[in-house]
């Protein structure tokens, strides 16, 4: 057995002193010694014949030792975690190599975070589900009826009612202070870039948004760029990109779904072809907060201008919009103030969920190494990365530019990777508490399911496809994510549930329920990722250099 002396330090790392066993050592060193004498020439000697001491003498002891800790390190390394009981999150680091008094080996571990989620079941929540009024569902309805628009060229300039497309639109909203300036942020780029990143699916919209969205015209909803530009505002109240998109439809109205107030009045009178950059001032009352009384700075350019005949209300066109599940008006106007009731309810348990996390993670007690928050800055730098190169500039061109280096982003983007990180680790540990974790069997059952529900014919050739090692793992991942929010929810509410995975639907029902809602949006981290170390098991048994 190993002689290993273990000392816990502050920040959720341990520091491994072990003393190597003389003869070990001795032995290990004449190990490597052969392996040098097989790779090298020595004169005198055939390759691997240069006995011990001439290797000492020509490589010198510290060479040969130095290479000897290569291999005999690692496996000491192993057998002090063994010894110690210290469960890894990460490689640890060889810290120092003392000879004074025998050889020892100072390593520095990383340990696996420590989550008490403390009373987590006493987590309530209040649940208060939107009334669904004859006024939403009104415009629920005169959204599909705008929907249905037959589009025709128009060879003029643009006007009320036209539909507008735009080959790059941007929206900025200036700083307060030099709101006539219009020299951009320089950290605005990077702002913009995370809001993918950042992206939860958590984002509140109106009642009618999904039954605007089946029409066409979601782009008419301007709830969800302000919503996105509310969250992603600091109190800084400086210069933000509330839109950056190439490609954009709009159809020109002066009412409360207009872009921003007054944006389509300043479009009348531009022809397919033309630029223009306009301000406008958002009253002080509008019903976003993040942009009410600012001033926006629009960059528009029109490609096309097309007019809208809308059709006037008829059982045919209710048939038409209801995809022959309806016949008539009446019966398309139920239909919406189900569906409407149902997208009420989501948002309530969203609201109730966004809730419980925040009470889930204030509650918890949480100890982790610095190495799980350079885990997570290390994935939101990249995906910065990724979407600035989508837009033609990669961040490590933009740092050559802007003059600003990695490390000053990461330190802009630490906090957003804790509350990240602390998320993640306190579901993870509910995953683990409720027992919801996925099995073999339960994603082989998923896979049939879908396969079944969207394979068709094909429902066999759909199921190999599903069955390949990314996709079991991202079901998985799918279906504990699902499992942990929905018991989260459930306990908000009061509901009490079970230890354990839910009762599954019965099977008719649960394919009829599948296929009539929506994809469920992956709202954390991948719990089963995000819970364990990003090494292999293997090698968080492994020190670095």
């Amino acid at each position: 057995m190993l002689n290993v002396q273990t000392e816990h330090l502050e920040n959720h790392t341990a520091r491994l002193t072990v003393e190597v066993d003389p003869e070990r050592l001795e032995q290990a060193m004449r190990q490597t010694a052969r392996k040098i004498a097989k790779k090298g020439r020595i004169p005198g000697f055939r390759p691997g014949k240069a006995p011990y001491n001439i290797i000492l003498n020509m490589y010198g002891r510290e060479f040969v030792l130095s290479e000897t800790i290569e291999t005999l390190g690692n496996e000491i390394y192993r057998e002090a975690l063994d010894e110690s009981g210290i469960e890894p999150y990460a490689p640890g680091a060889l810290e120092d190599v003392n000879e004074e008094d025998g050889l020892k080996l100072v390593f520095v571990v990383p340990k696996r975070p420590e989550i008490d989620l403390g009373d987590y079941r006493d987590i309530r929540v209040e649940h208060e589900v939107a009334e669904v009024t004859d006024e939403m569902v009104d415009r629920a309805m005169e959204n599909l009826r705008q929907g249905q628009a037959v589009l025709e060229p128009a060879e003029r300039p643009a006007k009320m009612g036209d539909q507008a497309t735009f080959s790059h639109i941007e929206v900025v909203m200036l700083a307060e202070e030099n709101a006539d300036d219009d020299e951009a942020d320089e950290a605005g780029d990077v702002e913009e870039a995370s809001e993918d990143a950042e992206t939860t699916g958590a984002d509140e919209a109106e009642a009618s948004a999904e039954t605007a969205e089946e029409s066409g015209e979601a782009s008419e909803d301007v709830s969800e760029d302000a919503d996105d530009a509310e969250e992603d505002i600091d109190e800084d109240d400086g210069e933000h990109v509330l839109i950056h998109q190439h490609g954009y439809d709009r159809v020109l109205r002066e009412d409360d779904d207009d872009l921003f107030p007054g944006f389509s009045a300043q479009v009348v009178g531009m022809s397919a072809g033309d630029e223009k950059t306009f301000t406008i001032d958002v009253p002080e009352d509008y019903d976003t907060e993040a942009v009410a009384g600012r001033t926006l700075r629009c960059d528009v350019h029109l490609e096309k201008v097309q007019s809208r005949t809308v059709p006037e209300w008829s059982d045919d066109l209710a048939k038409r919009i209801g995809q022959d599940e309806v016949e008539t008006m009446l019966e398309l106007r139920i239909k919406v103030r189900e569906e409407l009731q149902q997208e009420a309810e989501r948002i309530a348990d969203q609201q109730v969920l966004e809730e419980a996390i925040e009470n889930l993670i204030e509650g918890a007690t949480m100890h982790y190494p610095e190495d799980v928050v350079e885990d997570y800055l290390d994935d939101l730098l990249e995906e910065i990365d990724q979407n600035m190169r989508q837009q033609g500039l990669p961040l490590a061109e933009y740092l050559k530019i802007t003059g600003r280096t990695e490390e000053d982003v990461r330190g802009e983007y630490r906090e957003r990777a804790v509350w990240r990180a602390e998320r993640a680790l306190g579901l993870g540990e509910l995953v683990r508490r409720e027992e919801l974790g996925v099995t073999d069997e339960d994603v082989e059952a998923e896979i049939d399911r879908i396969s079944q529900m969207w394979g068709g014919e094909d429902a066999s050739r759909f199921r190999q496809y599903l069955a390949t090692d990314q996709s079991r793992s991202n079901i998985s991942n799918q279906m504990i994510s699902d499992r942990v929010l929905g018991r989260l929810v459930a306990i908000a509410k009061g509901e009490n549930p079970p230890i354990g995975p839910d009762e599954p639907e019965p099977e008719a029902e649960q394919a009829e329920a599948s296929a009539s809602e929506p994809e469920p949006e992956n709202v954390i981290e991948t719990v089963e990722e995000d819970t364990a170390a990003p090494e292999a098991v293997d090698e968080q048994t492994d020190i670095s250099n």
